[in-house]
């Protein structure tokens, strides 16, 4: 009995943080009701069945693309410039790492303000540099070319150093005689990062891709808050930030709970694909 008294505080707090509003959502989205009045009117799967329209696809393409972008900025370049960081001296290591993770620190509001007067069409930066170098510079968040881009850049910024640290500290626990002995074998460059370091960092390569994956979108919800409100025309909307809108702007909560469910079966699907590898790929010794 003991045992499960220790447990008790983790469970009562899971229970109240995480299933109880999952399981108020799963109610939710088989009702119509517009969140602040006392009507609800049970209306079955129509919620859902709502869904299936081309919104829905363009909304998971646009997803995925928040996805796609978001592994180039905070998958492949974090790596990329953690490799760079352990190719010079300890000072200029810690100066690197300061100077990348300090947008970690910064509000994402405020970084997010901050970027929006970089995009400004007149008198931002951007286009400020490419005028100076005699580029007409494009309307960066209202055309839907370079829209979403711009707000994914937005969050990849803030977050690149988070990621880079785990990155760095994923290479630093390659042990160094592995390293060694392959120098001395003969290997080197490409040949050196393709047959020791790649494999003994998929462990934390798998960590830092799987949750880059997970949290794309969420990263992205603010930037798109304050930089298009979603538009143009709906570009810069995600699968997440519709949640939000049918739900805060609309005031439609049954729309809103089952575009949840639905993101929740998608992120569970990412999921059950994180411990598939886990299981598959990932051999630890005690």
């Amino acid at each position: 009995m003991a045992p499960y008294l220790y447990l008790l505080p983790a469970l009562v707090a899971l229970g109240l943080f995480v299933y109880y509003p999952l399981l108020k959502t799963l109610v939710m989205s088989v009702y119509d009701w517009n969140l602040v009045g006392s009507r609800r009117e049970f209306v079955g799967l129509r919620n859902f069945l709502a869904l299936l329209d081309p919104a829905l696809v363009d909304l998971l393409v646009r997803s995925g693309l928040y996805m796609l972008l978001a592994l180039a900025g905070n998958f492949l370049l974090p790596i990329g410039l953690a490799l760079l960081t352990l190719q010079v001296g300890e000072r200029e290591a810690g100066l690197y790492q300061s100077l990348l993770f300090a947008p970690t620190v910064v509000a994402v509001s405020i970084g997010t303000l901050i970027w929006l007067w970089f995009y400004l069409p007149a008198g931002g930066l951007f286009n400020g540099l490419l005028g100076g170098l005699g580029f007409p510079g494009p309307s960066w968040l209202n055309d839907p070319a370079t829209a979403l881009p711009a707000v994914s850049m937005v969050a990849n910024w803030k977050f690149l150093g988070f990621h880079y640290l785990i990155a760095l500290a994923g290479l630093r626990a390659i042990p160094g005689e592995c390293v060694q002995a392959a120098r001395v074998d003969g290997a080197s460059g490409l040949l050196l990062l393709r047959h020791i370091v790649i494999p003994l960092f998929a462990p934390s390569a798998l960590f830092l891709f799987l949750s880059t994956l997970i949290h794309s979108l969420e990263y992205a919800f603010i930037p798109i808050e304050v930089l298009t409100v979603g538009g143009p025309f709906g570009r810069t909307s995600n699968l997440m930030y519709a949640v939000y809108e049918d739900a805060f702007k609309f005031f439609r909560a049954g729309s809103a709970a089952a575009r949840s469910v639905l993101l929740i079966v998608l992120f569970a699907a990412l999921i059950v694909w994180q411990f598939r590898l886990l299981d598959r790929r990932l051999r630890y010794e005690n």
